[in-house]
């Protein structure tokens, strides 16, 4: 478990790179390789909830991984296979099947930077090398490890961590920033999980 409302997160690793900011919607516009856009993750979790997206966290990066994922879904659904997600792929993706089911939970948020702190999630997420990750700490008992999870207020993200301070419906959302994470505070809040 990473510690709650610890100090900022920095950019690391894999994570250094100067990509091209994305102005697209999820199914208004075009999303392709390069790109760096908060809907990138919406299409991360839905073909991780799809079973084609295997990384362990979505991550807002439209790199090699999301590329090789979106050809693996057109192939199987029979669309033109380019690796780019436009209007015919986010449309069979948004006609696809997703278990769902939605509920109330506690939420509070934590970073990965803290005195003694690995940063490293329970599924093996290195939350300092992907600081742009969207993360949830859950309890297993709830809410399966590895879930594709729809937070209200904080978007799409993976069930990826665990916290002895997590009991029942309460999770616990990641922030880059210490001080997002402060402003967060404790609220309810819907979650839905979606496989």
């Amino acid at each position: 478990m990473i510690k709650k409302i610890a100090a900022a997160g920095v950019m690391a690793g894999a994570m250094l790179f100067s990509p091209v900011v994305g102005q697209a919607a999820m199914g208004d516009e075009t999303l392709r390789q390069g790109m760096w856009d908060q809907d990138i993750h919406e299409l991360q979790a839905k073909l991780k909830a799809l079973g084609y997206f295997n990384y362990k966290a979505t991550t807002g990066y439209y790199g090699s991984v999301t590329k090789d994922a979106v050809t693996k879904f057109q192939r199987a659904k029979g669309l033109k296979v380019d690796g780019i997600a436009g209007p015919q792929t986010f449309s069979a993706i948004n006609n696809s099947s997703f278990q769902k089911r939605s509920f109330s939970v506690e939420a509070t948020a934590y970073t990965a930077e803290c005195e003694g702190c690995s940063g490293t999630t329970a599924n093996g997420t290195n939350l300092k090398e992907t600081p742009y990750a969207k993360m949830i700490a859950v309890d297993p008992n709830v809410i399966p490890l590895n879930s594709v999870v729809y937070v209200e207020g904080y978007g799409y993200a993976v069930a990826g961590d665990t916290g002895g301070g997590i009991d029942g419906n309460e999770i616990d959302i990641y922030k880059q920033e210490h001080e997002d994470a402060v402003n967060w505070g404790r609220r309810t809040v819907k979650i839905t999980v979606i496989n």
